[in-house]
C-alpha cells in the first residue's frame, strides 16, 4: 500500500506557526508606529500652539484737535470727538459743572459722556446752558453774549505774565491754569489767589494777583537759595554761571534754586562743564574726575 507523503502537512503546520508568529509581530509593530505618530502630531501641535498674551493694563488717552470737532477713530471704532466752547465776543469766563475751565474759546477733551452745565460770563452779561456730551457726536457750544459798553477797552479780561529762572506752574483752586514762559495767560478781571509751583526743585509760593481788564499783570519769581557742594579730582578752579566761586572742595555754597552751569578748570587736565539743578531741600552735590 502506498503511503501518503507527509510533506504537505508538515508544510502547512510550519506555515501556520510562522503566520501566527509574524501576525502578532506585525500587530505589535503597527501599534508602536501608530503611537509614535500620535506622539509626533501632539508634539508638533503643541510647538505650533499660539502663545497667550499677558494681561492688558487699562490706560486713558486724551486727544485734542486743531481745529476742534475732528472725529477720533481707534481700532476702526469711533472714540468720540472734542468739545469746544466759543463765545461772541470772546474772553468770557467758562465754568463747567461749577469748575472754572478757562477763558473762551476753550477746547475740552476730558468730559465724561452725559449732561453738563456750562456757564459763561463777562462784565457785559452771562449765559447758562445744559449740554449732553456723547462719545459719538462732535460738540461745539456757541454763546452770544451782549457786546461790551461803547468805549470799553476789553470784555472784562486781562492777562498774567510770570517771569521765573526755572519753570513754574500757575495753580488756581487746585487746577493748573498756565505755566511760566508763556507770553501771557488770559484771566477774568479781579482778584486771583494762585500758587506758583515747581515740585522738582521744591518751590511753592502763594501769590495774590489783581487782573485789570485789558492789562497784563506781571509777576516775577525771586527764587530762594539752596546748598551746593562742589568737588573735583585732583582739584579745580570753579566758576558758577560764569562767575568765579573758588577752588575745590567747596562746601555749603548758598545758591539760588534752579538750573546752574558749573565749570571746572585745571592747568594740566583742562576744563569740564556740568549742569546741575539745585533744589530747596537737602544738600545738592556736583563732582567731576578730571583725570579721566
Amino acid at each position: 500500500m502506498l503511503q501518503a507523503d507527509p510533506q504537505p502537512e508538515h508544510t502547512a503546520s510550519t506555515f501556520g506557526e510562522w503566520w501566527a508568529a509574524s501576525g502578532w509581530a506585525s500587530l505589535l509593530m503597527g501599534g508602536i508606529i501608530a503611537l509614535a505618530g500620535v506622539g509626533a502630531f501632539t508634539a508638533v501641535r503643541t510647538w505650533y500652539a499660539p502663545a497667550r498674551g499677558t494681561g492688558l493694563v487699562p490706560a486713558t488717552l486724551s486727544v485734542g484737535t486743531q481745529p476742534p470737532g475732528a472725529a477720533l477713530v481707534s481700532d476702526q471704532q469711533s472714540r468720540g470727538r472734542t468739545l469746544s466752547v466759543i463765545t461772541d465776543p470772546p474772553g468770557a469766563r467758562v465754568v463747567i459743572d461749577a469748575r472754572f475751565r478757562g477763558m473762551s474759546p476753550v477746547i475740552l477733551n476730558d468730559l465724561a459722556a452725559g449732561e453738563h452745565t456750562i456757564v459763561v460770563a463777562s462784565d457785559a452779561g452771562s449765559a447758562r446752558r445744559t449740554v449732553t456730551v456723547s462719545n459719538a457726536v462732535a460738540s461745539e457750544v456757541v454763546f452770544s453774549l451782549p457786546a461790551p459798553a461803547r468805549g470799553a477797552a476789553t470784555p472784562g479780561a486781562g492777562w498774567l505774565a510770570v517771569a521765573s529762572p526755572f519753570p513754574v506752574d500757575i495753580v488756581e483752586r487746585g487746577e493748573v491754569i498756565g505755566t511760566s514762559g508763556t507770553a501771557k495767560i488770559m484771566l477774568p478781571s479781579g482778584r486771583h489767589d494762585v500758587v506758583l509751583r515747581n515740585d522738582a526743585v521744591g518751590y511753592s509760593a502763594p501769590r495774590t494777583i489783581e487782573v485789570v481788564p485789558g492789562r497784563v499783570a506781571p509777576v516775577t519769581v525771586t527764587p530762594p537759595t539752596g546748598l551746593l557742594n562742589v568737588n573735583a579730582t585732583p582739584w579745580a578752579d570753579v566758576s558758577i554761571d560764569g562767575r568765579p566761586a573758588g577752588q575745590t572742595p567747596l562746601g555749603n555754597v548758598e545758591i539760588a534754586i534752579g538750573p546752574h552751569q558749573i565749570t571746572f578748570r585745571h592747568p594740566q587736565f583742562g576744563e569740564r562743564t556740568r549742569q546741575v539743578v539745585v533744589a530747596a531741600q537737602g544738600v545738592n552735590r556736583v563732582a567731576v574726575d578730571l583725570s579721566k
